[in-house]
This record gives C-alpha cells, structure tokens and sequence, in this order.
C-alpha cells in the first residue's frame, strides 16, 4: 500500500538521501531544500536553506554558493509542511 499522506521522495535527490559532506552528514532533500528531517518537521523558520539538485537553482548555487541568487528554500519548506 502507498502512503498518500507524504508527497514521494526525490528521485534525483537519491530518494531523498544526499550524501555530500559540504551540507552535512544527516541532510536530505525536502521538497528541493536541503534539510535535516528532523528540522523541517519543527515548523516554520527563517533560516535560508541549500538547495538540492533538483531545485532549478542548483547549478548556480554550486557556482556561487554566497551569491545573490534566488532561494526560495523557505517558501517550499512551508508549501511542503502544509500538505
């Protein structure tokens, strides 16, 4: 049976793991943001999160990681924490 109540992992993300030491040990990717499980189950912040692969903004994160791009990390965690 699937779970309907949780929107699927990200694929490109490898199934929701990303295993790159740059963003930590623990992180994954929830809804294109890169995030600690835990954490983005604690409800709403206004901490600007990475990106993740999937996310159209990845590439030029990955070029200019402190650039002035734009992320839209915290919208999505909100947008993923209300389904």
């Amino acid at each position: 049976m699937t779970d309907t109540t949780q929107p699927p992992a990200c694929l490109h993300c490898r199934n929701g793991f990303f295993d790159n030491q740059r963003f930590g040990q623990d992180v994954e990717c929830v809804n294109g943001v890169l995030i600690d499980i835990d954490e983005a189950h604690e409800g709403a912040s206004d901490v600007i999160r990475p990106v993740a692969p999937c996310h159209p903004m990845w590439a030029q994160q990955q070029r200019d990681p402190d650039g002035d791009w734009p992320n839209d990390s915290i919208e999505r965690l909100e947008a993923w924490r209300s389904l």
